[in-house]
Parts: structure tokens; C-alpha cells; sequence
């Protein structure tokens, strides 16, 4: 989808919930926003957000897609997986009969290396908001990762994944590669985070082990 395509659909959208006495709120992320918040590209697959009214947004997009020719997922909310509670949200644009909102710069950032592998989209994305945010080292990256997500849920590619793009922006002298004390921090934190929990496990099975002992007596 264009810009064009993005904005119209949406202006349509609102329309039609205005129409049915509605108002709509929308929560841009992904590509969409990549597109329209941050004119960092021409085009998206498709439009990640959370909204509400959910039915009735639905009903209205798919008749949308039906009318525009568009894929009949172009609106969908299957980036709730990668939103948390502590998302940083911004106004963007009020439209007749939508309210649109859309993530931090540093919260999409966040979410583009949670969901990100190396190569391809993520990667030209990731590459834009370092040099909007001014990250030139993985530790300033791993910060605003660690600040939207805990750290049992970071996967260890979102170490590579900051580590490559680092490389790449240090080969052309647009970056500064941190020590290696430095730049292991995110993985200690990781490794040190999923050691405790499996010590609580091991201390929840020994407990419930003691508690059988106890009743079998």
C-alpha cells in the first residue's frame, strides 16, 4: 500500500464510523508508521495497529478492501504480540470519525528489534531510527530496548540483530563499537534473567516434591 492508499482508506474508514455515529481510536505501528509518521518510506504491506471499535472497524475495512481492491488483511492488529503495557503513545492525526495515535520513535524502535531479523525491511527500518534517535552503540540501543521489555522475553538475535547494523554504520564511521564488556551487557542481562527463573522453577518443583512427601506420610 502508498501512502495515498493508506491515508484515503483510512479517511474512508472514519467516514463510515462517523456515519454510524461512531468515533474510532487507532494505534499506528509498524510499516504504516514507518510511512505516515515518519516518511521513512513509500510503501507498506499492510497496516499494523490496535483499534477500537473492533467489529465494526473490521466490518467497515473489509467492505473497504472489497471496494479499493485491497488485500482483505490490509487493517489488522497482529502486532498486539509485540505491544506491552509501558508503550510510549503519541497523538499523529485526527480524522472525521478516527482519532489515530501512533508508538515513540523509541518504543517502535524497540518493537522493530524485538520482531526483527537481520536482512531485508526491519533492517533498512532499524538502520532509519538509529539515525533518527543518534544511536551510534549498542549500548544506547540495548537501553531502549531493556526500557519497554523485561528481559526474559529478549531473544539473543536482538543482540545480533544491533551488533550487525552497529558494524555497518562503524565500517562507514557513522557508529562507535562499544567494548566487549559493554556490548555482552544485554546478553548477561538476558542469561542472568532466565537463570533466576529457572531457580524459582527448580525451587516451586522441589516445594511441591516436599509437600507430596508430607501428604504420602
Amino acid at each position: 500500500m502508498t501512502k495515498e492508499q493508506i491515508f484515503d482508506s483510512l479517511r474512508q474508514l472514519g467516514e463510515e464510523l462517523d456515519a454510524q455515529g461512531l468515533c474510532g481510536e487507532m494505534l499506528l505501528t509498524g510499516g504504516a508508521a514507518m510511512c505516515l509518521v515518519h516518511d521513512a518510506r513509500d510503501m507498506t504491506k499492510d497496516v499494523d495497529a490496535l483499534y477500537e471499535p473492533k467489529p465494526e472497524i473490521n466490518q467497515i475495512a473489509a467492505k473497504i478492501a472489497e471496494r479499493n481492491g485491497l488485500p482483505a488483511d490490509w487493517l489488522n492488529d497482529g502486532v498486539k504480540g509485540f505491544l506491552t503495557p509501558t508503550a510510549a503513545k503519541e497523538d499523529f492525526i485526527a480524522l472525521k470519525g478516527l482519532r489515530i495515535q501512533t508508538v515513540s520513535t523509541e518504543y517502535l524502535l524497540a518493537m522493530k528489534l524485538m520482531s526483527s531479523r537481520y536482512g531485508g525491511r526491519d533492517s533498512e527500518d532499524i538502520r532509519f531510527l538509529f539515525r533518527k534517535l543518534g544511536i551510534t552503540t549498542f549500548e544506547q540501543a540495548s537501553k531502549i530496548v531493556t526500557t519497554y521489555y523485561d528481559v526474559n522475553t529478549i531473544l539473543p538475535r536482538v543482540k545480533y540483530v544491533i551488533d550487525s547494523i552497529l558494524e555497518e554504520q562503524w565500517s562507514k564511521g557513522k557508529s562507535q563499537l562499544a567494548p566487549k564488556e559493554k556490548k555482552k551487557g544485554l546478553t548477561a542481562r538476558i542469561a542472568e534473567a532466565r537463570k533466576k527463573v529457572d531457580a524459582q522453577s527448580q525451587e516451586a518443583d522441589k516445594t511441591k516434591s516436599r509437600t507430596k512427601d508430607q501428604n504420602e506420610r
